[in-house]
């Protein structure tokens, strides 16, 4: 009896341990399914990805090293040193950039940039101090400051080195200067009213007057054209105009005024003034940073109907106008904004824009070129006719 009862209780226990194996068994299978799952749902970067990454970095790096080259490892200050070490950090993080977003970044490709990019730099540094080493006085940089009507250069050059600066202007000497280099680098600032003789340049950047600087030392001789920056005299003023009306319930037009727009600018060869069905046809004088004081005057015959307050330029933007050096710029109007009618205007016929341009720095311009025709009078009297539409005329040059 006790034999009977031993034995069944071992087959129990038997069939209690095959069923947590096979539970067991059940879930490994899972797990390894899970594994498997999950290894093949592993994200999938766009290659463009990883390959911006890489060119990024490359370029990265390439910035740095011709930050060293043009600055010189022996001249370069504090700030030169923080940029171009900075440039380099973020071209290396970019570059291994790629294997982090394919999670496949290791120490080992860590270190091999690394000692790839430093070595690339250290050679740079290397080569720009022989590249400097003994060498002349160079000039690093011209530079326009609107603000003071100067020019502000920088030069390199060995501690000590004495060397002398002239500036010429069609071939002839008008400044000359005699200087010395402290430490590895000199600045010096140079009026405008000293050697100003015109824009450099004409509204299509043909050459009209010739910038240079020349420099001379012991180790030799540098010069540098600025003439991109010599543009500082305004010659040409347009006038667009916008009519300004109202309609009533009747389709009867009341005429109550104009928006009047300004441009100035280099003109002179070739900006041509042009108007025609409301709407400016011409050729507008190319806009430039400069500082110049605008009077508007409004002519009907040989009489002045209407003119504006001046207004002053600084560096081509007008306090409370806008920035004359982008375009054209709304005049301030004597109602909503516009020219009332009444403030200006006598009967039909043609109106004169008349613009008087002095220049901070060059000489007085006036600029008559913009004459538009107004018929409000004659559009209004017609307004009954029953074939009004074909009679109404719109403002055009005259």
């Amino acid at each position: 009896m006790m034999s009977g009862l031993l034995d069944k209780a071992n087959e129990t226990a038997k069939d209690i341990e095959n069923s947590d194996k096979a539970e067991k068994s059940t879930n490994d299978i899972e797990n390894v399914q899970l594994t498997g799952i999950a290894d093949e749902v592993q994200p999938v970067v766009d290659k463009k990805i990883t390959i911006s990454l890489q060119v990024a970095g490359v370029i990265g790096l390439m910035v740095s090293l011709f930050l060293l080259v043009q600055v010189g490892w022996l001249y370069a200050s504090f700030m030169d040193y923080l940029i171009a070490f900075s440039v380099l950090l973020v071209g290396w993080a970019l570059f291994n950039g790629s294997d982090y977003v394919q999670s496949d970044l290791s120490a080992l490709k860590l270190g091999i940039t690394a000692v790839a990019f430093t070595g690339l730099f250290l050679a740079t540094v290397v080569g720009t101090i022989f590249m400097n080493a003994g060498g002349g006085v160079t000039i690093s940089s011209v530079t326009l400051d609107g603000d003071n009507d100067e020019i502000d250069l920088l030069f390199y050059g060995p501690g000590g080195m004495e060397f002398s600066v002239e500036l010429l202007v069609d071939g002839q000497v008008e400044y000359t200067r005699d200087l010395e280099i402290e430490r590895d680098r000199e600045k010096h600032s140079i009026s405008l009213d000293k050697f100003w003789a015109g824009n450099s340049k004409d509204m299509n950047d043909r050459i009209k007057v010739d910038y240079e600087i020349r420099v001379d030392s012991e180790g030799g001789n540098d010069s540098f054209s600025f003439n991109d920056i010599m543009l500082r005299e305004v010659d040409t003023g347009f006038v667009r105009v916008t009519e300004v009306f109202t309609t009533d319930s009747g389709g009867e037009k009341e005429y109550t005024g104009i928006e009047v727009e300004m441009i100035v600018g280099m003109g002179d060869p070739d900006a041509v003034f042009g108007y025609n069905n409301n709407y400016f046809t011409g050729t507008t004088p190319k806009t430039i940073v400069s500082d110049w004081t605008a009077k508007l005057k409004v002519r009907f015959g040989n009489s002045v109907v209407y003119e504006y307050n001046s207004v002053t330029a600084n560096e081509g933007i007008v306090s409370g106008l806008g920035e004359f050096w982008s375009g054209w710029v709304v005049m301030p109007g004597t109602e909503a904004g516009n020219l009332a009618r009444d403030d200006f205007y006598d009967s039909d016929g043609c109106y004169t824009f008349e613009i008087e341009l002095v220049n901070v720095l060059g000489g007085t311009y006036t600029d008559t070129s913009s004459r538009i025709e107004f018929n409000w009078d004659s559009n209004e009297a017609a307004q009954g006719d029953e074939n009004n539409n074909s009679q109404d005329q719109p403002a055009t040059e005259c």
